[in-house]
């Protein structure tokens, strides 16, 4: 059985915040949503990723083809370690759907986690479908 209370406490010790529990029909599939907060220096790196690969005058493309694809990749990154970190500690699996990120909202990602003991069969793609 997965101990929510102590994966969320591990959760939010590695920095995650708004995490709640998302009501699930396997109770032996824990669903969280929580956001990555992105700090001053990853911002600062997207900002920079940006500026040296693209060099026209075009906003939303700057945004949407340099910045914003660098902070979503950094936080999948970020994430995926936190996964493998659960996966060792608990011994469990997890697979994760970052959500789209704002050109005026970008301090932070939102992200949808499944987590189930190793071994058991489950597919973010079909939670999701189940939840909408």
């Amino acid at each position: 059985m997965i101990d929510r209370e102590k994966i969320i406490e591990f959760l939010e010790n590695e920095g995650l915040s708004e995490i709640d529990v998302i009501d699930y029909k396997d109770e032996d599939v824990l669903v969280l949503n929580f956001f990555y907060t992105f700090d001053e220096a990853e911002l600062e790196a997207a900002k920079q990723f940006a500026n040296d690969n693209y060099e026209e005058d075009n906003e939303d493309v700057w945004y949407e083809e340099y910045f914003l694809p660098y902070l979503t990749d950094m936080a999948a990154d970020n994430i995926r370690d936190i996964v493998d970190d659960l996966g060792e500690k608990f011994g469990v699996e997890g697979e994760f759907v970052l959500y789209e990120m704002d050109r005026d909202y970008h301090s932070e990602c939102e992200c949808i986690l499944a987590l189930a003991e190793k071994g058991k069969d489950f597919d973010i793609e079909d939670i999701l479908d189940e939840l909408e």
